[in-house]
């Protein structure tokens, strides 16, 4: 029999639906709308609606941003087994691996499965560059608990959605975003605003903030860029926000500044022992005789200044030695040592002269003194010649296993697409100057693009997809030779630019791992999936947005709590298991 409807209009802006289910048992609907359907400058504040039994959750199709759904058609979605998690940062840790071991629901036979689908599409007001976050089992002020997905854009907003319902619990604007024209920067299309992934502080059930870093124009060719601490509650910032404004002597006299349009914080934000820390480039290596690149750290209670580190100590007529890194974040190791990788600049350790370009430097934790290590390609000359910069992929440390002999170690490519495994604990300087080699050298494909690991049963796992490449496994020998050997390679390529993968999976446990990658297209991405010990053919792509207004796209999906979170431009696309 077909499900009774009831449907209530008149001076309360809702939609109440009544149905009878297969099982019998009955459920009420309720759509609780905005004003008009609307919200804020337009955007749809409540577009899904659910109602909890014992078991499921009744969903229903998401609103037009005008008028009522013309079907209200019913239908399941899973709720998930497991425990929830928190995904605080970009690409899950301060490695940064990419790994999310808590995941249960989404295995390789569930997500290859007909019941792995798109769930639904949230729409906001810009680019999605900065990977989206999630805050489960979070209470709100009201006291009433969610678990909280946190998106930030282009156009300098923040939406708080509630994570099962899709409802918007608050939305933010940071300010007026950056022109593109104003910037004179085509990188990224039609502004500037917020493009690094947030870093979120939780100390309690009900206690949290959202580190974030807004490029803003408040009048015309007025640029300002500013670190804000905002209440995950009511997305109130909890202090004044800082403007960033880092200087430093240049030991050839003179003085080097942040410029606020020239410049922009493009890798991720991490956070450690009470600080957070950024790393910032340059738009288009725009004033390259005069800008240098920084990695800062602020204290996370106060949004002061605390440690600076210029990556150009002395004027050479070519600065910059940006720290971009495709919107890779900081390393850091569990001592707080700071790690990153540099682009385009001048290299030179002399007194005098000195300049950190094409190079991995680690860092002292303050970021106040001279780096305490060290890795510069041999060829770093015809690299920055050739704009081929080393830092257009991130680094990351690899976790130290149980039993491990081998050192610490780090791997990084950049455009070039040689990867190089590296002793993070003796970082040497030059390449081959007095016999200083790397671990180990492999040659794959142009990276603009970031690492992730894994620790299955067999053992540590390393994933890199570079430029049009094949998405590839590598083992990790801990031992006395350390060294990474491939194990599993796709068989379908990468997008431009390679990707940022991240692996989902139940610890340890065989056959539960998944690896994630978007494939940045022109203009539609998708979403991908593989078995993460065997990789080979998708278990699944769809379609997941479009990157269609001309800039460049370096993304990196959320998987947590059985849901995959895909940003694009104006929309996040949510997978996951329907039934």
């Amino acid at each position: 029999m077909a499900a009774r409807r009831t449907i209530l209009l008149g001076l309360c802006a809702s939609l109440a639906l009544t149905g009878t289910l297969a099982t019998g048992a009955s459920a009420r609907l309720h759509y609780p709308l905005p004003p008009d359907s609307t919200a804020v400058n337009g955007v749809a504040q409540q577009k899904v609606s659910h109602a909890r039994m014992p078991a499921q959750e009744i969903r229903l199709a998401p609103l037009p941003d005008k008028g009522l759904h013309p079907g209200a058609a019913l239908w399941l979605k899973r709720p998930y087994a497991g425990t929830p998690t928190d995904v605080l940062r970009y690409h899950n840790d301060n490695y940064p691996t990419g790994w999310n071991p808590n995941e249960t629901d989404l295995t390789p036979a569930s997500v290859a499965s007909a019941s792995f689908g798109q769930i639904t599409t949230l729409n906001v007001d810009g680019n999605v560059m900065a990977e989206p976050l999630l805050v489960s089992n979070f209470q709100m002020p009201d006291n009433s608990t969610h678990d909280v997905l946190i998106v930030a854009t282009g156009h300098d907003t923040i939406y708080a959605y509630d994570a099962q319902t899709y409802a918007v619990l608050w939305q933010r604007s940071l300010g007026t975003p950056q022109s593109t024209g104003d910037v004179g920067c085509s990188d990224i299309k039609p502004e500037y605003g917020i493009s690094s992934t947030p870093v979120i502080v939780r100390s309690a059930q009900n206690a949290a903030t959202i580190y974030v870093v807004a490029a803003t124009e408040p009048a015309h060719l007025s640029f300002h860029t500013k670190l804000h601490a905002i209440d995950l509650g009511t997305g109130k910032d909890l202090m004044r926000p800082h403007e960033i404004a880092p200087a430093a002597s240049l030991e050839t006299g003179g003085k080097i500044h942040f410029d606020p349009q020239n410049q922009w914080s493009r890798s991720s934000l991490a956070y450690a022992n009470g600080a957070i820390y950024m790393g910032i480039g340059s738009h288009c290596d725009s004033n390259a005789g005069a800008i240098s690149g920084w990695v800062l750290r602020y204290d996370a209670a106060t949004l002061q200044l605390t440690g600076k580190f210029n990556t150009i100590e002395a004027a050479a007529g070519y600065e910059l030695s940006s720290v971009w890194m495709s919107g890779y974040s900081v390393a850091l190791d569990p001592a707080g040592n700071v790690y990153a990788i540099t682009g385009n600049g001048n290299y030179s350790l002399t007194k005098g002269h000195k300049g950190y370009g094409e190079s991995v430097i680690a860092l002292a934790p303050d970021l106040n003194r001279t780096p305490i290590g060290t890795f510069t390609p041999s060829n770093w000359q015809s690299l920055n010649n050739g704009d081929t910069d080393f830092g257009s992929g991130g680094a990351m440390l690899l976790p130290v296993a149980p039993g491990q002999t081998a050192p610490p170690m780090l791997v990084g490519m950049g455009k070039a697409g040689t990867m190089y495994l590296l002793d993070a604990s003796s970082l040497r300087g030059l390449e081959g100057q007095g016999g200083y080699q790397a671990l180990q050298k492999i040659q794959l494909s142009a990276c603009w693009c970031g690492a992730a690991y894994y620790a299955g049963p067999a053992g540590g796992v390393v994933y890199y997809q570079g430029n049009g490449d094949l998405l590839r496994a590598f083992s990790v020998a801990i031992d006395g030779t350390p060294s990474l050997t491939q194990v599993a390679a796709s068989s379908d390529g990468a997008g431009s630019g390679g990707a940022f993968p991240v692996v989902s999976s139940n610890g340890a446990t065989s056959g539960t791992a998944v690896v994630w990658a978007i494939e940045r297209g022109n203009p539609t991405e998708q979403i991908k999936a593989y078995n993460a010990a065997t990789l080979g053919a998708p278990l699944f792509a769809a379609n997941a947005g479009n990157w269609s207004n001309g800039s460049r796209s370096y993304l990196t999906p959320l998987v947590a709590n059985g849901r995959v979170y895909v940003g694009a431009f104006k929309t996040v696309t949510v997978f996951g298991l329907t039934n």
